[in-house]
């Protein structure tokens, strides 16, 4: 969410202005499967709310599907939703506004269970386990591969084939960042080939060329979005 800004959404790249007419912009990411630009004109104030997968199904009415329609669509879930989030981005303690936006988002929160995703979601994550078969996932669970992909769509929003591309490319970044320099950080993927086509599928870029960027960032921090 920001204050006083427009987004454009270009296909490639997303454009934030400054926008005075526009009291508050809130949109949800969710969806997006292919590198896109993210880029800034002007001061802008804004907070982003990271949820971990099925996280931020506990706070909304609706499936996760009914509210990611577009590229980049407005996010409005509850009638005090803008108004409060402006309240808190006029807040200038970073510490108190923390404490505002969590107080808000348990205020919302509801009893939410998908027992197959949580299962299935169990044994994605598990070490070893990721680049197991669907048709092995659908043995475990009992359920077919067509009613685990609905519930993917319905409350991830994304292919289980998506999600894995996302798990495996998020541990090779942890496992590179906490790594001595030189040792592997592709081993959820199946051989070298598969994680340089993952890489530039995700960000653009092959392993080297990526990591090569991470280690010239300040600080080492990664200034980059992946959802």
């Amino acid at each position: 969410m920001s204050e006083h800004t427009k987004t454009l959404d270009t296909g490639d790249k997303i454009i934030t202005k400054y926008c005075p007419s526009n009291a508050i912009e809130t949109n949800l990411v969710c969806n997006f499967n292919e590198p896109v630009l993210v880029q800034y004109e002007g001061k802008i104030n804004e907070i982003t709310t990271y949820f971990k997968p099925l996280g931020i199904n506990a706070f909304i009415d609706n499936d996760l599907r009914h509210y990611s329609e577009g590229t980049f669509p407005d996010f409005n879930p509850y009638d005090d939703y803008k108004t409060s989030m402006r309240s808190i981005l006029s807040i200038k303690n970073p510490d108190e506004r923390i404490e505002q936006l969590e107080s808000y988002w348990i205020s919302k929160l509801r009893p939410f269970e998908d027992h197959l995703l949580e299962n299935v979601l169990a044994e994605m994550m598990d070490a070893g386990n990721l680049n197991q078969s669907m048709t092995n996932l659908s043995h475990k669970t009992g359920r077919s591969r067509t009613t685990i992909n609905k519930h993917f769509d319905k409350h991830i929003c994304k292919t289980p084939s998506q999600f894995k591309k996302i798990i495996r490319f998020r541990t090779a970044i942890q496992n590179h960042l906490e790594n001595e320099p030189g040792l592997s950080y592709n081993l959820d993927y199946f051989d070298q080939s598969h994680m340089i086509r993952d890489f530039k599928k995700l960000t653009g870029f092959t392993p080297k060329a990526f990591f090569s960027k991470i280690a010239t960032l300040e600080n080492g921090q990664i200034k980059w979005l992946f959802v």
